[in-house]
């Protein structure tokens, strides 16, 4: 059926019970769920998800990340390796009590004890080094640091991740991940012995019993390599899927082998991030390596990508697995003990887990990077993003547990989660729309900019950049629809756009922007810019052209040429083989010295073009910035310029098109890629958003949840695409927003109300 037909031949199926009767702006009598603490104990995620943690909740610091036991069980250092500054947390496992902790310069994934335990080890992140602490009873102390690069010669691509010893302790292995590479460190001198290349991306190092080889995860590459000890070579290749990470070792011939196969050493089970996979790898006594099984962790049968497994640990008795799923908020526990693996149950964990560890006394431990949920914030942003500041994680300390245990649990694992089967099928019902317009914005929060409106549920003293500066979003939420319920599913620029362009952010990306925006590596490659930041199942112009949908590109995953002048060419090059031939070139990517109007300006006159040929591409995708307003720098352009500036050019926008021969069947959906200024009194991820179009409701007041998969869920069921993944299948369309009998009256832009031209004080 043609997409056309598909859609004339929808119902129009409005929830008129989620928003206000249009006329006037009108209050909903029942009170929607928000982001937050709900009635029943759990905590709504802005992803649409719920947590209700399992075990007892320990606070940790900033992107709890690893774990590592102590050689006599008694301790569990784990590695915090967020936005604000990192450190190593000592935990007693008898007790579950923080016994002492000691801040890093850097510090990220790497993690070791020597095999006295008087030693522990540190991959130094942007450093370029590994931090050596002395431990003894509970205690850690900084000691010794050994540079991986010298200072003088260190750039960003000098990175040290993961960290592991040889059996023996002899020599220190350490991975600098943007140099594919292996360094292989002296602990007595700490002078760098060699330097192994791997594939790219080296995530985890994992040695062979025998101590003479290694394994290494490739991040970007979906392969394990392993590795001669001594030079350095690679013995074995197998490819996996996207994104392997975490690796642990199963003494002993894998029962799911055939009989009559190789000789089997043991086997590795491998998480790969981009998938909803755990691998079971064959090694031989030969030491080559063979793929057996692929475990499917997905909590149902047909489940889209979103499970992300990316920590993995085996219990004392070699029988089961388990493994951090971390956009799933939950533990898997996979029975590896018959012929074929199987997966036993869930466990319910706290937000993003990142990391589990098997305790001595069979209890578990699963590391949280987020913790328990996110917080509303009345501060100003000054010192940074709110939502990075104030985002630190959590244990969740689960005792020894039973079957039943785990089937009451993986119950609530499943309540917790609004996916479901069911969510594939297109049951939305929305008008005949032909061309879809995708506007995403920059960083503001609800309460900055629509707080002073009293139909919402806003707070007015919040409302920094009010009607007075933004007076088209202002006139937009009277003319069409007030949403005071959507939030980003992104924390900060670097997740919210995959978010707002993928329905998720890779494990990539959530790794490692808090390490970037913290300060510390200073490279921004979150949007294309490396081969390990693609999402699992790719952007939405990849769903769009992979089902003949025509689109247009103005501002995402491009490059932008140096200094080029308004009217000029303006894109170098764009980071994407889908939208490089159908990116307009003369539209400047993100720039924030570069005005939103001439942006604006650019598509109204491409849109004129499209007049004048009578045709149009049916998603049209444009990234509007420059409202992030967070530039404090002297000289630069004045935060309230900024998001008033970029008001104007979206007011421009909407009037060209609602103007233009195609509006009548046209819908624009606009959104903010997060919400980082962070200022808003329900939640730091609560944003403006806005449904234009000739059907879209008017004059009314949504209070239902929405958030970036929601918009995303919207476009695809107007231009008939499959979600991408668990988190836009799962999200509620804005069906609501839509009415059956179109009002093609026209949007007539409003004129700013400040100076566009201010500039922070030269003395600021």
């Amino acid at each position: 059926m043609k997409m056309g037909t598909r859609v004339t031949c929808l119902r129009l199926a409005i929830a008129v019970a989620s928003i206000a009767a249009p006329g006037r702006l009108s209050a909903q009598a029942a009170p929607p769920d928000r982001v937050g603490p709900l009635a029943d104990g759990s905590f709504l995620l802005n992803s649409g998800w719920r947590l209700r943690p399992a075990g007892k909740q320990i606070p940790l610091g900033t992107l709890p990340m690893a774990s590592a036991l102590s050689p006599d069980g008694k301790y569990l250092a784990v590695l915090n390796g967020g936005y604000n500054p990192p450190s190593i947390t000592i935990l007693e496992t008898a007790s579950a009590r923080v016994v002492s902790s000691a801040p890093a310069a850097d510090a990220w994934l790497g993690l070791a004890f020597s095999p006295k335990g008087d030693r522990l080890y540190v991959g130094g992140g942007s450093r370029a080094a590994v931090f050596e602490f002395a431990f003894a009873n509970g205690t850690i102390t900084p000691a010794r640091t050994f540079p991986i690069v010298p200072e003088a010669q260190r750039t960003a691509q000098d990175f040290i991740g993961d960290v592991t010893l040889s059996p023996d302790g002899r020599l220190l292995y350490a991975a600098n991940l943007f140099r594919d590479s292996v360094a292989v460190i002296n602990p007595q001198s700490g002078m760098v012995l060699a330097r192994y290349k791997t594939g790219r991306r080296p995530y985890r190092i994992l040695f062979h019993p025998d101590g003479k080889s290694f394994f290494v995860s490739h991040w970007a590459d979906g392969s394990v390599g392993h590795y001669d000890a001594a030079t350095g070579s690679q013995l074995a290749l197998v490819r996996l899927g996207a994104h392997p990470t975490d690796m642990v070792w199963s003494e002993g011939a894998p029962t799911a082998a055939a009989t009559d196969g190789p000789e089997w050493a043991g086997r590795l089970f491998v998480a790969a991030s981009n998938t909803n996979n755990v691998y079971s790898v064959g090694v031989t006594k030969g030491k080559d390596l063979q793929r057996l099984e692929v475990i499917d962790i997905a909590m149902t049968a047909a489940q889209p990508m979103g499970m992300t497994p990316s920590g993995l640990a085996l219990d004392a008795r070699n029988k089961e697995l388990y493994v951090a799923c971390s956009d799933a908020n939950a533990a898997a526990v996979i029975d590896i003990s018959e012929e074929r693996s199987s997966v036993a149950g869930f466990i319910p964990a706290g937000w993003y887990p990142t990391a589990v560890r098997a305790l001595p006394d069979g209890g578990l431990v699963i590391l949280n990077g987020k913790g328990g949920g996110s917080h509303a914030s009345r501060e100003s942003a000054a010192g940074g993003p709110f939502v990075a500041r104030s985002q630190t994680g959590s244990a969740s300390w689960i005792a020894p547990f039973t079957a039943d245990q785990l089937d009451s649990w993986t119950e609530t694992a499943r309540a917790v989660s609004p996916y479901a089967d069911a969510d594939l099928v297109q049951h939305a019902s929305l008008p005949a729309i032909q061309h879809v317009i995708y506007i995403v914005k920059g960083s503001q929060s609800y309460d900055r900019v629509l707080g002073d409106v009293k139909e919402g549920n806003g707070d007015a003293a919040l409302a920094a950049f009010g009607e007075n500066v933004t007076p088209n979003q202002h006139k937009l939420a009277r003319q069409f629809a007030l949403l005071d319920n959507f939030y980003t599913s992104g924390d900060v620029d670097a997740d919210g756009q995959n978010w707002s362009a993928a329905a998720i952010a890779p494990d990539f990306v959530q790794k490692l922007w808090p390490n970037s925006y913290g300060g510390r590596r200073r490279t921004y490659d979150y949007e294309g810019g490396d081969p390990a930041a693609l999402p699992p199942a790719g952007y939405l112009w990849t769903n769009a052209a992979a089902a003949g949908i025509t689109l247009r590109n103005y501002g995402f995953l491009t490059v932008n040429k140096p200094g080029a002048a308004a009217g000029t060419e303006q894109i170098a090059t764009v980071r994407d083989t889908v939208l490089a031939k159908d990116t307009n070139r003369f539209y400047r990517g993100f720039d924030i010295d570069y005005p939103d109007v001439e942006r604006a300006k650019t598509f109204v006159s491409e849109i004129q073009d499209f007049e004048k040929k009578g045709a149009m591409p049916r998603l049209l995708l444009v990234r509007l910035g420059n409202d992030r307003a967070s530039t404090p720098a002297p000289g630069k352009p004045a935060a309230r310029a900024m998001v008033a500036e970029n008001d104007y050019a979206l007011g421009m926008i909407m009037e060209a098109v609602s103007k233009s021969r195609f509006w009548p069947d046209t819908a624009i959906i606009v959104v903010e890629n997060d919400a980082q200024e962070g200022v808003d009194h329900v939640d730091a991820h609560r944003a403006p958003a806005f449904v234009i179009s000739p059907f879209a409701r008017r004059g009314a007041v949504d209070h239902s949840p929405y958030n970036s998969a929601s918009a995303l869920r919207t476009v695809e069921l107007l231009l008939g695409l499959r979600p991408m993944t668990q988190f836009d299948a799962a999200a509620r369309p804005m069906a609501a927003l839509f009415q059956a009998a179109p009002d093609p009256a026209p949007y007539a832009a409003e004129k700013p109300r400040v100076a566009l031209d201010e500039r922070n004080p030269s003395g600021q």
